[in-house]
């Protein structure tokens, strides 16, 4: 190879590494700024292939995503000087790329340790407010949102976003843990038994409601049933007595047959004197007397 191949070739590789230094890629998955002289000249960059000046803007590359970071402090003192250990995540995300780099020189570790120590502080602030009990009951929700809403302003400085702070477990001194953890079981208890009692009154009320209420009923039903049975017996008396006016005789002769199929069944057995008014339907001689004396 002669000089001039080499310089050929040369000519060919720089010009190769200029074209390749000249463009970038952004991915969904990231956010970009482009820095000239210490300056920055772009950060909105959507996905896709973009153009730079090769050589002299260089390309810093953040990940878009919502990310975790979890820690622990082994010394939390409560307000009566308890100590506890906390284990915690934080969800974050870039969400100002131009202040994310200039606070932290795009040094991700740096932004993690900011961020971790602004957590921390808030925590143990937190934490020195409340008594063992209250750290570990119900105060335990309200303790995480102040310490989120603290961390977030402090982290917008960052160019980050504080999606969510969380408590994963809280650990307690055996001998403290015991104490606590009984107390929080007598108030428990207490409350089970003021809500069973609670429950106990509202039940015997809606009992007692229902009692008199289905009394109300059944006197209302009572008296309508009564006034129908009324009204149907004075019909039934009226239909009777027109039955009699038209045919005195068939009229008793069906009055007669009712009587038999309401009081005599298929196995009984009736003893009556032969002249009684009860047979003579049965009796031919007082058949014909009863149907002369019609």
């Amino acid at each position: 190879m002669n000089g001039k191949q080499i310089f050929a070739l040369i000519v060919v590789v720089i010009a190769a590494y200029v074209a390749y230094d000249s463009v970038f890629v952004v991915t969904p998955r990231q956010r970009v700024v482009v820095v000239q002289m210490g300056k920055i000249i772009g950060s909105q960059y959507q996905p896709g292939l973009h153009f730079k000046m090769p050589f002299v803007q260089q390309v810093h590359r953040f990940d878009r995503r919502v990310m975790t970071l979890t820690g622990d402090i082994h010394r939390v003192l409560t307000s009566e000087n308890k100590n506890l250990s906390v284990d915690y995540f934080v969800k974050w995300q870039i969400a100002k790329p131009v202040k994310y780099y200039l606070s932290t020189h795009g040094n991700a570790d740096r932004a993690r340790s900011l961020l971790t120590e602004s957590v921390q502080n808030d925590l143990l602030a937190e934490f020195s407010k409340r008594t063992i009990r209250q750290a570990v009951g119900d105060d335990r929700n309200e303790i995480v949102a102040a310490v989120q809403v603290q961390v977030n302003q402090a982290a917008k400085q960052l160019g980050i976003d504080v999606r969510d702070v969380r408590i994963m477990k809280l650990d307690l001194p055996s001998k403290v843990s015991d104490t606590v953890y009984e107390r929080m079981r007598s108030e428990r208890q207490e409350v089970i038994r003021t809500l069973r009692a609670q429950g106990d009154a509202a039940a015997k009320e809606i009992r007692s409601d229902a009692e008199r209420e289905r009394t109300v009923v059944l006197a209302k039903a009572y008296k309508q049933a009564e006034s129908i049975r009324g009204q149907g017996d004075a019909k039934a008396a009226q239909v009777y007595a027109d039955a009699y006016k038209k045919d005195p005789g068939f009229y008793s002769f069906y009055r007669s047959l009712q009587v038999y199929r309401q009081n005599i069944g298929d196995n009984d057995v009736l003893l009556l004197k032969p002249d009684g008014k009860l047979f003579k339907y049965f009796n031919p001689a007082l058949a014909a007397g009863a149907g002369h004396q019609k």
